[in-house]
């Protein structure tokens, strides 16, 4: 059986922007996504969903580029949900 595909919500207060996992590129540290203007140094909380399994990790926008996209940078304090979120990429 194939594997859900991998989706992302970038939560910043009551707007919510979702995307494929696969339009970003996702490390330990942050990720980086295509399209998504967002100002740099806006606080944001990202979920990574895939099927019934979700993380949360709080970060905050470290840099956007003009027609390109953004980088988000996670905060230091979501160390256990960034382990959680690197055995739900392995999955």
């Amino acid at each position: 059986m194939a594997e859900p595909p991998l989706v992302v919500k970038i939560q910043l207060g009551p707007r919510c922007i979702s995307f494929p996992g696969e339009h970003a590129l996702i490390g330990v540290t942050g990720f980086f996504v295509r399209e998504i203007q967002l100002l740099a140094g806006t606080q944001v909380v990202v979920q990574f969903c895939r099927g019934r399994d979700k993380v949360s990790v709080a970060g905050t926008v470290y840099a956007h580029y003009a027609g390109l996209g953004l980088s988000v940078e996670f905060q230091k304090s979501s160390g256990l949900a960034v382990q959680r979120l690197a055995a739900l990429l392995a999955a």
